[in-house]
């Protein structure tokens, strides 16, 4: 995955990730609802049948953006099958209200979304090798509230409650 630096130090991508779904597997935990963090299995396909054979609802596989312009921050997420979009529609904006700017919700085949019939998306927030986010994610090791991860996580759990309310 990705890299950013912060003060010299290595933020790295899977740490973000990882840290974006503690914080929302706590949301839904704390409201009541099962969350199912996918093992890290082999594969994208291992882990999606790992989803669907604890039951799973919906996927979604976070992921932070990456490039060599430590200033580009954009939000944008990935869709692959029918059922993708319309579970993505209620996730993407409210992404996009924390972070912005919205470079949309693609039609791509890659991800853990090509695989089994959950609808899924694939999320990219904001890029991790932006300076600010990588020192955001350092604030959150650090015990500050309302950063970055914070932030994500809500929206994730925001997006949630409305489609399962619709």
């Amino acid at each position: 995955g990705a890299v950013g630096h912060c003060d010299g130090v290595a933020v790295l991508e899977s740490d973000v990730n990882l840290a974006v779904r503690a914080e929302l597997t706590t949301l839904l935990t704390n409201a009541g609802a099962t969350a199912y963090p996918v093992a890290p299995l082999s594969s994208r396909k291992a882990r999606v049948a790992d989803a669907e054979s604890a039951g799973s609802d919906v996927l979604i596989s976070i992921h932070h953006n990456s490039s060599s312009n430590t200033s580009a921050d954009y939000t944008q997420s990935f869709v692959t099958q029918k059922n993708d979009k319309e579970f993505a529609k209620h996730i993407h904006p409210l992404l996009v209200l924390a972070f912005g700017p919205d470079r949309g919700i693609k039609n791509d085949g890659y991800g853990m979304t090509v695989y089994g019939s959950l609808p899924g998306v694939l999320t990219e927030a904001y890029f991790i090798t932006n300076t600010n986010a990588a020192c955001a994610f350092l604030n959150y090791r650090a015990g500050m509230p309302n950063t970055r991860v914070q932030k994500e996580a809500q929206a994730m759990y925001n997006g949630l409650l409305a489609y399962f309310s619709r």
